[in-house]
C-alpha cells in the first residue's frame, strides 16, 4: 500500500482478526505512520442487520464520515468468521449485508464518494475469511486453506502485477480467443474492445482517485467479451465449491452463438440448474474470461479464479465488467479449469496451465 511516514491509517477488524489488525497497526506505526483501529464483533452485525430499522443502517454517520476524511488508507478484514444465516436477515436489508466496500447501497455509496473525493488507497484482506465455520461450510480441509491464502498473501504482489499490466495490453489490442484443455474444452469466442480489469494486490494513487478497493490475495485479469461469439464446449475439470458443503463436479457447457445450449455435470448439477432459475435476464448467456496469475494459490478452495494459469469463464451479468448482459442484481455464474491452452490472436499466453507471455 505504500504507507509512508506522517499518514492516517484506518484498519477495521472483525473480533476474529484483532490480532492480525494490530499487526497491521504495528507496522504502519514503525513506518511512521498514525494506525486508527476499529472493531466490529460478529453479533453485533448480526443484530444491527436484524433490528435496527433500514433508515438508520444506509446512514453514514457523521463522526465516520469525519474519521474517512481524515484518512489516507482504509485496510479491512474481510468477515464474519462465520458463514451469514441470511433466514435471519429481513429481505429488505440483505443489500446492507455487504463486507466488501464495492456493491451499492446508501451507506457505501456515501462512503465511497468521501473516499474517491480524498484518494483514499483501499486494500481488504481476505486471508481472514479461511476460518474454521467456513471451512466446514464450503467442506474444505482448514488448514490446507489457510496455508494456500497465506501463501497467496506472500507471494511477490509486484510480479503479479506486472505481469497483469502485460496480459492487459494483449487482450486490449487483440480481436479472437480459443481455449482448448486435455479435458475436452474447445471453445472460441470474439473480443469486443472492453477495458480489462486487472486484480493486484499493489493499491497505487491511480486506484485511490478511482475508488478502487484492492483485495489480498489477488492475482487475475479478467475481460467482458462478445457475449454472442461464444462457440463450442466448455469443461470445467476442477470441483466447485457450493455452499453447505455441496460440490459440483464436470459441469459442461456447450454454447452456440454465445447463448447456453446444454450442460450436464457428473455431480451437483441441480445447484447449476438453481443459478439458471434464480435470476432473470441473460443468465445463461456468455459474459465474461479471466486468467490466473498468482504462483501461491490452488485451485479447489475459494481463489481459483486467482490461481497461475487457471482460465475462468462465467456467464450471467456483466455490466459490472463493461458487458450488456442485465441479470437481476447483476447474477452470473463462473468457474476456472485447468491446464488450458490460451491463444489470444497469433499470441499463446498458455499452454497446458503454463504462462508463456
Amino acid at each position: 500500500m505504500g504507507i509512508k511516514e506522517g499518514e492516517n491509517v484506518w484498519i477495521h477488524s472483525w473480533d476474529h482478526t484483532t490480532d492480525l489488525a494490530f499487526d497491521i497497526a504495528f507496522a504502519c506505526r514503525q513506518s511512521g505512520a498514525q494506525p486508527f483501529v476499529t472493531l466490529l464483533t460478529e453479533d453485533y452485525w448480526m443484530r444491527s442487520l436484524v433490528e435496527t430499522p433500514r433508515e438508520l443502517l444506509e446512514t453514514l454517520p457523521s463522526h465516520q464520515a469525519a474519521a474517512l476524511e481524515h484518512t489516507d488508507a482504509f485496510i479491512f478484514m474481510l468477515g464474519p468468521k462465520s458463514p451469514i444465516d441470511w433466514d435471519r436477515i429481513p429481505p429488505e436489508k440483505r443489500g446492507l449485508a455487504n463486507v466488501w466496500y464495492s456493491d451499492s447501497n446508501k451507506y457505501l455509496d456515501s462512503w465511497r464518494k468521501i473516499a474517491q473525493e480524498n484518494s483514499i488507497r483501499m486494500l481488504g484482506i481476505e486471508y481472514c475469511l479461511a476460518t474454521e465455520e467456513w471451512s466446514q461450510a464450503w467442506g474444505l480441509d482448514h488448514a490446507r486453506w489457510r496455508r494456500v491464502m497465506l501463501a497467496g498473501c506472500l507471494t511477490d504482489q509486484r510480479e503479479i502485477a506486472k505481469k497483469a499490466a502485460e496480459l492487459a495490453r494483449i487482450i486490449r489490442d487483440s480481436h479472437e480467443v480459443s481455449v482448448r484443455t486435455p479435458s475436452g474444452t474447445n471453445l472460441r469466442f470474439e473480443l469486443a474492445g472492453r477495458r480489462p480489469i486487472i486484480g493486484d494486490s499493489i493499491v497505487s494513487e491511480k486506484d485511490a482517485a478511482e475508488g478502487t478497493v484492492k483485495f489480498l490475495p489477488s492475482g487475475f485479469v479478467e475481460a467482458a467479451a462478445d457475449e454472442d461469439s461464444a462457440d463450442g464446449k466448455v469443461v470445467y475439470d476442477s470441483p466447485i465449491l457450493v455452499r453447505g458443503a455441496k460440490r459440483i463436479e464436470g459441469l459442461t457447457l456447450k454454447f452456440k452463438h454465445g447463448k447456453l445450449a446444454k450442460y450436464s455435470a457428473r455431480v451437483g448439477v441441480e445447484a447449476f440448474r438453481k443459478y439458471l432459475d434464480s435470476a432473470g435476464g441473460d443468465v445463461d448467456k456468455f459474459g465474461f474470461f479471466g486468467i490466473g496469475l498468482n504462483p501461491g494459490l490452488k485451485h479447489g478452495f475459494t481463489q481459483d479464479d486467482k490461481v497461475l494459469g487457471g482460465f475462468t469463464l462465467g456467464i450471467g451479468g456483466n455490466e459490472d465488467k463493461g458487458g450488456r448482459n442485465q441479470t437481476t442484481g447483476n447474477r452470473h455464474w463462473w468457474a476456472s479449469m485447468t491446464r488450458a491452452t490460451v491463444q489470444i490472436d497469433d499470441k499463446l499466453v498458455l499452454e497446458h496451465g503454463l504462462e508463456t507471455f
